[in-house]
């Protein structure tokens, strides 16, 4: 009961300072350290402690969120890679202490905030943004390395599926600087070698399905 007044009282002043940037901010701050502090008390249920967790990281999440915006910071990636970070921190953390959960639910939402937005701004932005092309691939393929050195199918298959579509929009990119005879040459060697080695590759293919899902 305590807990949930407390909790009201911080939603009020929250909202008597919801027009002045640096007060909100300070006020979601400092109800966050205040909550993680809660974590250090003994005898809390490990319920109870998750949830206090949740509310600690989602308060100083949302401070930050309102300094980076009064600050006029529009790149996307100062907002959703800190929530990324935590969504990925906390299934890291869950999947070390409840042996029998499975990387989609503990890593996929993190995963997911940490490339997709960064993706959908490389293919739907108007400007070519080399850099943010480069360092979202090395990323994905960061996750894909780390995913299969643990053996977690969601960094595996989410990274793939990343450097897939990246490959796929750099060759659009570059589809009207090469003539037009190296991509049809390219296809035709393409073609050629996977028919002449058909057989392997679909035993190559069905051993690669194999081994996905084995992974956790």
């Amino acid at each position: 009961m305590l807990d949930a007044a407390a909790q009201a009282v911080t939603g009020v002043a929250a909202a008597l300072t919801v027009e002045v940037a640096q007060q909100l901010a300070t006020v979601c701050v400092l109800w966050g350290a205040a909550v993680a502090l809660r974590l250090l008390r003994r005898g809390e249920p490990a319920g109870r402690r998750w949830r206090f967790a949740a509310i600690a990281a989602g308060s100083e999440l949302i401070g930050a969120w309102v300094l980076l915006a009064a600050g006029g910071v529009s790149v996307v990636e100062a907002y959703t890679l800190p929530a990324a970070g935590l969504a990925l921190g906390a299934g890291l953390l869950a999947l070390r202490t409840r042996p029998g959960l499975t990387s989609w639910p503990a890593l996929g939402p993190g995963l997911v905030a940490a490339l997709l937005p960064s993706l959908v701004s490389v293919l739907a932005g108007p400007d070519p943004q080399p850099w943010r092309r480069l360092l979202l691939g090395a990323a994905a393929l960061g996750v894909v390395l780390a995913g299969a050195s643990r053996r977690w199918q969601a960094p595996v298959l989410l990274g793939g599926a990343v450097l897939a579509v990246l490959a796929l929009h750099e060759i659009a990119r570059g589809w009207d600087l090469l003539p037009r005879w190296i991509y049809l040459g390219a296809g035709g060697l393409a073609l050629i070698g996977l028919a002449a080695s058909y057989e392997r590759r679909r035993r190559d293919l069905a051993r690669l399905r194999a081994a996905v899902a084995r992974l956790g």
